[in-house]
């Protein structure tokens, strides 16, 4: 790997790594869609791998009830990492399809309806059916993007999860579809033994971004941390859709 190369991603995955503190998501898509302009998606993706799987660990045990969580969320999670291999198959299959740019549309579709006071919620004798076939279109998505935030993030902020659950409920969606990507990058030929070792050790990075981020979030309110969410959501779906492949 060349210095300035090395110098890049690491600016790139400490500024991944800022949104994910402060925001709880954000990581894999910021950095790979960052890191593709320098290399490569499967390669930006397999340098996020270790990173992701560390910061979700910590976010998992650090923020809400884990068996509360599981409880309303089960069915969802299970589609959420059924077809990864699926989505991430046919990126090598139709690599010229226009993947991010779709899912940035959709990410700006509904952060600015939330924005104007479009919040839906989510009646608990419909969730484990509907939230398994979220689940399911979340998991082709994020073997097709790696991001893993759409329409995931969104079925779960229609719970009605408070602060702590909602991050914790993130955490466990991105750590198990991360392992879900992980697995189908070796199955599909494209991770390397080197790309490994680095995405180790682009760890650092991350948790100096992540600390940075998290000292910003616990001086925020209940209300300004949805807002900061929101926009922040709306940003991403912005990039996506105009400079996404």
């Amino acid at each position: 790997m060349e210095v300035d190369f090395l110098v890049q991603i690491c600016l790139i995955f400490v500024l991944a790594g800022l949104v994910k503190g402060t925001v709880g998501f954000g990581l894999p898509t910021i950095g790979i869609g960052l890191g593709a302009l320098i290399s490569d998606i499967p390669t930006a993706m397999m340098l996020i791998l270790v990173p992701t799987i560390f910061t979700n660990m910590t976010q998992i045990l650090s923020t809400g009830s884990v068996a509360s969580v599981l409880t309303k969320t089960w069915a969802f999670l299970l589609g959420a990492v059924v077809l990864v291999p699926g989505g991430l198959w046919m990126v090598v299959v139709v690599p010229e399809f226009p993947y991010e740019r779709l899912l940035g549309l959709s990410i700006l579709v509904y952060s600015l309806a939330s924005l104007r006071g479009f919040n839906p919620v989510m009646r608990m004798k419909n969730n484990h059916g509907i939230g398994l076939a979220l689940g399911l279109l979340n998991s082709v998505l994020t073997g097709m993007t790696g991001s893993m935030s759409v329409p995931g993030v969104m079925y779960l902020r229609s719970l009605q999860l408070t602060k702590d659950d909602l991050l914790c409920a993130m955490g466990i969606l991105f750590f198990i579809s991360t392992l879900a990507m992980g697995g189908s990058l070796w199955w599909l030929g494209r991770a390397t033994q080197e790309l490994s070792v680095l995405s180790v050790m682009m760890c650092v990075p991350v948790a100096l971004g992540v600390w940075l981020g998290m000292r910003v979030r616990s001086t925020l309110s209940e209300e300004r941390f949805k807002q900061i969410f929101l926009w922040a959501f709306t940003v991403l779906g912005s990039y996506l859709a105009v400079f996404g492949g």
